[in-house]
């Protein structure tokens, strides 16, 4: 199952959520309109006959018949599922970092010194360039003995890992590597935005006995009061009422608990399956896995949970963070003895001969959370500094570079997207091991990485734009920041040309921790330093296309709305601005030009008309405004959008590094993130 299928299938469980959430509001909502019919109505009436007989079978034969009962109970329980769903959304407004809160996680700091820590740093950091995931923030659950982990957030731009203390004190490299890709998977699958949406759903089902138990608490304590009273009687018809609707609404709030943890489960079990499967895919490494599901086995606390909002959060979880029931079937995760069985055949279920990890004493580890500093970012010391006008950029397509990276097929390429091989992760572990240190601490600091995004936008080749680019940097964020982008710039001068884009994954969670001010003046510097030349070149555009594109959901907090395509077939314009664009970044030759425009174009000729565009048609302005069409369309027909662009640009077999780059900056506008180019890198002829 490739990673559309699964972005596919996610889909399809978000109507199936939807429509069980329906099915589910319906059901309560009739057992609340025949429990009031039938029992509380006629106790609290008061309907008696003229005998002095109480007519029950009347008073409720009546309260059923009465559409406008009906209509009322269906609509008011409906509005309080709705709503109550509606305020837990707003409660997760702020996406990952709320559930990492709510479960009493501390965020890692990226200086941290405790080995652990340390080595759970690293495995994230390879893990995010090997699947070309801007790096998420870690949080540690401390206290936590049992092994578990969590990823959480709505998108790439706001995901969050969380870890167990048990988890990175009890498992090696091997087995944490194994944990940290399923929650990975989650990530490229889209499973985050699903498990919030079920956090929504369920609390909005099971409120209800919330609200039945306050009203019946209500009830008890007037009763009490008034029995301790010497007043008269009156008010104890309301009193009552408000006794009986309250224990109808506490028994259908056990209905609505129900549902929620079968909703949860259906849900829930086959993505947990499939993330094991994308886990092993993505390392190899069978042996990893089922090494930390067996530790689960072995382990006295296994993935169990102490905080009192595990339930809540229950199926965003690697293992099992509630204790067993005997209602199975409500269970989110499937059973752990199949999980392994799956990875393991061979293994008998005997958990005894698992060796377990001896914990070790944490003296280095910091005792509270603690977020990264934005008072070491300067605010500009020009006053309206972003008010001043960026220069203006020719929107063109500027020539590429002379390395070359050999692909054996556009498949390759295509394929690769959302499923990071071993390959990619060998990859990545020797390219952090290849930067320098300097590199690499920057990247895990506010103040620089801001440094190093613009150092990566410093002119290699005209010294008099590289002062100007100095200068301005100097005017707007003082000496110390100017200071740090030349040291920089002096080690990324050095290094493997392939590692610029990971290079900035890997600062964006730093660069999220800068204030709004500080993200405001950023982003016009980065323009700036862009509009220095006069034009934008594709590496410039790849990389202030990753950025702007990360970032910018996380500041501006309204989220854009994409509008869902299913058909190409009127978008006959925006795919011609794309394949001509990549056509034309693929050569200068007329030739090689048009052999790149016919190879991406034949992959789309069935599903739209295309027109090959001049230069002046299909500029970096015009591809822009075409993505941010194709971004709506569905994951069937990204996949043969991404299928286009890479015959388009490996028409020779060969890509130019800024053409992988720009390949890159357009997969992860559609949200395919494209893993790096792990093959072996020649120099062009």
């Amino acid at each position: 199952m490739d990673f559309f299928e699964r972005q596919r299938q996610a889909k399809k469980k978000t109507s199936t959520l939807v429509l069980l959430f329906i099915i589910g509001v319906l059901l309560i909502s009739l057992l609340n309109f025949l429990l009031l019919s039938l029992f509380v109505i006629p106790i609290v009436s008061g309907g008696f006959s003229a005998e002095g007989e109480v007519n029950v079978s009347e008073i409720a034969s009546n309260s059923l018949k009465d559409p406008i009962l009906a209509a009322s109970v269906i609509l008011g329980t409906f509005l309080v599922i709705t709503i109550a769903g509606l305020f837990k959304k707003f409660q997760l407004k702020d996406g990952g970092s709320t559930i990492a809160s709510m479960m009493g996680g501390r965020l890692v700091n990226s200086c941290s010194k405790d080995p652990d820590e340390k080595k759970l740093l690293n495995v994230v950091e390879e893990m995010a360039i090997a699947s070309s995931v801007p790096k998420p923030d870690i949080y540690v659950m401390d206290g936590e003995k049992g092994i578990n982990a969590f990823a959480a957030g709505y998108a790439l731009d706001d995901a969050v890992i969380g870890v167990t203390d048990g988890c990175i004190r009890h498992l090696n490299r091997d087995e944490l590597q194994a944990v940290i890709a399923h929650e990975f998977s989650h990530i490229l699958n889209q499973d985050m935005k699903l498990n919030f949406r079920l956090v929504s759903v369920v609390f909005g089902l099971i409120v209800l006995s919330q609200i039945g138990r306050l009203m019946m608490e209500v009830a008890f304590s007037s009763t009490r009061y008034r029995r301790r009273s010497s007043r008269d009687n009156n008010g104890g018809g309301l009193i009552i009422a408000i006794g009986c609707t309250g224990i109808c609404i506490m028994a259908t709030g056990f209905i609505g608990v129900l549902m929620g943890n079968l909703i949860k489960s259906a849900i829930s079990r086959q993505r947990e399956y499939l993330a094991d499967s994308s886990a092993v895919q993505f390392t190899r490494n069978p042996e990893g896995l089922s090494g930390a599901l067996k530790k689960i086995g072995a382990l006295s606390n296994g993935s169990r949970l102490l905080s009192p909002n595990t339930n809540e959060a229950s199926h965003m979880f690697f293992g099992n963070g509630m204790k067993e029931s005997w209602f199975s079937i409500s269970s989110t995760h499937p059973p752990l003895l199949e999980r392994i069985k799956l990875l393991d055949p061979s293994f008998n279920g005997d958990f005894s001969a698992v060796q377990l990890i001896e914990e070790k004493v944490i003296s280095t580890k910091l005792k509270k959370s603690e977020k990264l500093s934005q008072s070491a970012i300067p605010l500009p010391v020009i006053d309206n500094a972003i008010g001043q006008t960026v220069p203006p950029v020719i929107m063109g397509l500027a020539g590429s570079g002379d390395n070359q990276i050999k692909v054996n097929s556009s498949k390759e390429l295509s394929d690769s997207i959302g499923n990071p091989s071993q390959e990619h992760f060998d990859f990545a572990a020797e390219l952090i091991k290849s930067l320098p240190n300097l590199v690499i601490e920057a990247t895990r600091d506010p103040h620089d990485s801001c440094a190093l995004v613009f150092a990566l936008l410093l002119d290699k080749k005209n010294e008099l734009i590289r002062n100007k680019q100095i200068q301005e940097i100097y005017d707007l964020f003082g000496e110390g920041m100017s200071k740090a982008t030349l040291k920089l710039s002096l080690e990324i001068d050095n290094i493997d040309p392939r590692a610029s884009l990971p290079i900035v994954d890997l600062s964006i969670g730093a660069l999220r921790h800068m204030s709004q001010d500080q993200y405001g003046y950023f982003n016009h510097i980065v323009e700036s330093l862009v509009a220095a030349d006069g034009q934008l070149d594709l590496f410039e555009y790849s990389l202030s296309k990753l950025v702007v594109s990360h970032l910018e959901p996380h500041y501006i907090k309204k989220r854009k709305k994409v509008v869902q395509v299913y058909s190409l077939k009127r978008l006959g314009h925006d795919c011609s601005v794309l394949i001509s664009a990549l056509a034309h970044a693929a050569g200068r030759e007329e030739q090689t030009i048009m052999a790149a425009y016919k190879a991406g174009a034949g992959r789309l000729s069935s599903l739209t008309e295309l027109n090959f565009l001049s230069t002046t048609e299909c500029g970096l302005k015009d591809l822009d405004a075409s993505l941010a069409v194709l971004e709506g369309v569905v994951p069937n027909l990204k996949r043969a959008l991404i299928q286009a662009a890479s015959a388009t640009v490996s028409v020779d077999g060969y890509l130019q590094i800024q053409e992988a780059e720009l390949l890159r900056a357009i997969c992860d506008v559609l949200g395919c993130p494209m893993p790096p180019l792990s093959i072996s890198m020649e120099e062009a002829a």
